[in-house]
């Protein structure tokens, strides 16, 4: 059954009165609208201009400031297994519709988070939202500032929010899937005075190889005033002089995922000898024709987390000598595809053609598995039909943990709110998180990141590089640490 989330008309203002349009360019529509599931990054870059966390980045990288809270967490008397934070929710805080925020609506938003399945439960006290962790966190304040975590008001088959912006159109779950472009107009009842009126996402799909032509030309002809989909060589190479990039730190690795479940890849041998024939530098090359090696993933973590040391693994006599100590090698693997350039593979079938080369020397045949939907790629993940997955990971917090544990810890390979595309449980690798959360030292991370380089669940390939390019009319562009834009304080 399609679930209706239309937009009343009541709540949308004169398309008349806008008049500070902001028009931003994005390569894929949205796959979801509600924040608690979003996946992919169209949806939460739309998703997150509507629907605010209870916490906000600010400054440094690792500082956050309540948002929808009127103070910061506080610690109540509680077992140190299972610690409890509570906070009193923000009294002058509405919905797009005039609706006040309360706990009871918070803690019911909340319970629904993809972010909070696997780590805490929460219920309202009063005029308090009550935490209750399934293990220690020192920073669950920084959790609290994930994108899955925007407080949503589900009332009359129809998704309200806090922020600064609302839906312009009435709309249905799945109609974005589906829409080239989709408008967003000013929130009349937030807190702050928004400088723009109205954004128009403008969705413009990628070549085949993964080229943004079609971003590339709506640029130049002045279509469009904003994107994140661009790189610095995207402006050089095409001569794109009226556009102003802003370049931030990457936020995002791009990972080649081994499906563990598949007897083929169980061996972590295997999976070993496969991490040492693939060339990076040959993919990020592939993917970046300008500084690429600087974009060469010496670790698993971004470099917004901190520069890693050292030099890629690849060695193909290692990997014949690994592989040959295996009883029964794989002669055959599938490759799914992402459905569409991403963040941390702006070119995926070259990055896959790359590692179809690579493992060929081993004397395995990789077949791909293209996706034309991100619905149609995460189903496939769900169920498990590929035996190397191409993806990656966008930082959600900029906490190394939060990363971590979404790629490697065994309860993120189960239930809904999976994100262990690995498939991957292993007691020691989840003691080591835990180790790690606690006491974020240099050798807890390199007792995660050793467990990685044995254990070979996943290989990491290349960093994102992550700019916002925009026109010259586009200013007071501010980029959170996860890399997300807030529209609603950009001039033009």
């Amino acid at each position: 059954m399609e679930r209706n989330t239309s937009i009343p008309p009541s709540h949308t203002p004169s398309s008349a009165a806008s008049t500070n349009l902001l028009r931003v360019g994005i390569l894929d529509p949205i796959a979801e609208l509600d924040p608690r599931a979003a996946a992919d990054n169209s949806s939460t870059q739309v998703l997150g201009q509507i629907f605010e966390a209870p916490f906000a980045m600010q400054g440094g990288a690792s500082q956050c400031r309540p948002l929808l809270f009127a103070s910061p967490l506080e610690l109540e008397a509680s077992p140190k297994e299972h610690p409890v934070y509570s906070a009193p929710v923000r009294e002058e805080v509405m919905f797009s519709d005039g609706t006040p925020l309360t706990a009871a609506i918070m803690a019911r938003s909340l319970a629904s988070s993809r972010a909070l399945g696997n780590n805490a439960s929460v219920e309202a006290r009063g005029n308090r939202v009550r935490f209750t962790l399934n293990r220690p966190n020192p920073r669950f304040d920084l959790t609290l500032t994930h994108d899955n975590c925007g407080i949503v008001l589900e009332k009359d088959g129809v998704f309200l929010g806090t922020g600064p912006m609302m839906f312009a159109d009435r709309i249905q779950l799945r109609a974005p899937s589906r829409a080239s472009s989709l408008r967003l107009v000013r929130n009349p009842r937030h807190r702050t005075e928004s400088s723009i009126d109205e954004v128009k996402f403008q969705v413009l799909p990628a070549d085949k190889d993964g080229a943004p032509s079609a971003l590339i030309e709506a640029f130049r002809r002045n279509e469009i005033d904003m994107t994140t989909a661009l790189t610095l060589h995207d402006i050089e190479k095409h001569q794109l002089s009226s556009a102003t990039p802003s370049l931030h730190p990457s936020n995002c690795t791009g990972i080649l995922f081994f499906n563990t479940r598949r007897p083929a890849l169980s061996d972590p041998a295997v999976r070993r000898a496969i991490s040492r024939a693939v060339n990076t530098g040959e993919i990020a090359k592939r993917s970046f024709e300008k500084h690429h090696a600087a974009c060469i993933a010496i670790s698993l973590l971004p470099p917004m987390m901190g520069r890693a040391m050292g030099a890629p693994q690849y060695s193909v006599t290692d990997a014949k000598a690994i592989l040959k100590s295996v009883s029964s090698p794989p002669a055959r693997l599938t490759l799914l595809l992402p459905w569409s350039p991403r963040p941390y593979l702006p070119k995926p079938l070259a990055a896959a053609q790359a590692i179809q080369k690579d493992l060929e020397v081993l004397g395995i045949e990789v077949t791909f598995v293209e996706t034309p939907t991100s619905e149609r790629f995460f189903r496939e993940i769900a169920a498990g039909n590929y035996d190397l997955a191409l993806a990656g990971w966008i930082a959600d917090t900029p906490d190394p943990a939060d990363f971590f544990e979404a790629l490697l810890w065994s309860k993120m390979a189960e239930g809904k709110h999976y994100s262990n595309y690995s498939h991957w449980k292993h007691t020691a690798m989840d003691e080591a998180l835990g180790r790690f959360r606690e006491n974020p030292t240099d050798a807890n991370k390199s007792e995660i990141q050793r467990l990685i380089r044995d254990e070979a669940p996943l290989m990491p390939l290349i960093y994102g590089q992550q700019a916002v390019i925009h026109t010259r009319k586009v200013r007071d562009v501010v980029v959170s640490a996860t890399g997300i834009v807030s529209f609603a304080t950009v001039k033009v």
